[in-house]
């Protein structure tokens, strides 16, 4: 099925081939979208390519990793905070 939706800049997509690729930039402007495959190889789209490939966005390990990243950090602030701090006045 072509894909839809614009591409976003550091997501993770497999074509037709189950070849898995990064966007690494996207110009608007020029409507270019610049890729990385798995294997290195660079390569160069307009978007009229773009939206006649058959693409799916993909999850990676890294996107899990920082998932769980920012829920430790979320948790961790809640155990920073010293709620008793305030006037010594009392």
């Amino acid at each position: 099925m072509p894909m839809h939706e614009e591409p976003v800049v550091h997501a993770f997509y497999e074509d037709e081939d189950h070849r898995t690729f990064e966007v690494t930039a996207f110009d608007e402007n020029d409507g270019t979208i610049k890729v990385l495959y798995d294997d290195n190889t660079a390569k160069e789209f307009d978007l009229d390519d773009w939206y006649g490939m058959d693409l799916e966005r993909v999850e990676t390990d890294d996107d899990e990793d920082d998932d769980i990243e920012e829920t430790d950090d979320a948790d961790s602030l809640d155990d920073d905070v010293d709620l008793d701090e305030g006037d010594d006045d009392e």
